[in-house]
């Protein structure tokens, strides 16, 4: 009887250990991780971007300081405009009025600048209240000079003319100081991703009704494409 239940009593405590070790040992296979969804690179938010070749930016978007003001014109497109009312600035930048929108590119390219802009007839008239200094951050505007594409690496002029019967008026070009010249305004995005316009005001009572980018598109299409449309966003 002692002799079976020492045998039961090792027997016990070689399971037991067994176990034990077991246990310690034991190494839970790892999870296989599921294949991942290809990433979606355009943003969550509402961003402004191209559709159809066009990407249009309403003046009420850029964030206004300085002496920018928002108005209210039903000929205006979405029935707003932007209008600088302080000195002219003709000689240089005063960054206090200098007003900023960032966009959406979803993909490399080439994109010629337009906008509606108006001078008011009261105030304007002849070469007033028509132009302002233009930007994009990263020195990838451009100007046609001398045949060749040159790098615009600081603001620059650019102006145009408005109607005589109070329409915001679509028309844009680069005023060239250095080397003197005249030129359409283009920008080159590298790759897709998120950019920034920057305007500064020129002229006292200048005012912008929308900035129309486009891609691939004849210049008077564009102008009539985009005189109906407000803004092109992520979420139309």
């Amino acid at each position: 009887m002692k002799k079976r239940f020492l045998i039961l009593l090792v027997a016990s405590s070689i399971f037991t250990s067994c176990s034990n070790d077991s246990e310690d040992l034991f190494v839970p296979p790892a999870e296989i991780p599921a294949e991942e969804e290809p990433k979606d690179e355009t943003p969550d938010d509402c961003l402004l971007t191209t559709k159809d070749g066009l990407l249009i930016i309403e003046g009420e978007s850029f964030d206004l300081k300085g002496q920018w003001d928002l108005l209210s014109d039903t000929k205006a497109s979405g029935g707003k405009y932007i209008q600088y009312n302080g000195a002219n600035s003709y000689n240089t930048q005063n960054l206090s009025n200098e007003i900023t929108v960032k966009f959406y590119i979803p993909e490399a390219g080439g994109y010629r600048v337009k906008w509606f802009m108006r001078q008011p007839l009261e105030e304007a008239t002849g070469d007033l209240a028509n132009d302002v200094w233009i930007y994009f951050p990263g020195d990838i505007g451009r100007a046609w000079v001398n045949d060749e594409s040159m790098v615009l690496e600081h603001y620059e002029k650019f102006v145009s003319r408005s109607e005589k019967d109070g329409e915001f008026a679509f028309g844009g070009a680069l005023d060239l100081h250095d080397p003197k010249s005249s030129s359409w305004l283009t920008v080159s995005f590298p790759e897709a991703g998120e950019y920034t316009l920057k305007i500064c005001a020129r002229s006292s009572h200048f005012q912008l009704d929308k900035i129309v980018l486009s891609v691939g598109l004849d210049n008077e299409v564009v102008k009539e494409t985009s005189k109906d449309i407000t803004e092109t966003t992520t979420c139309d």
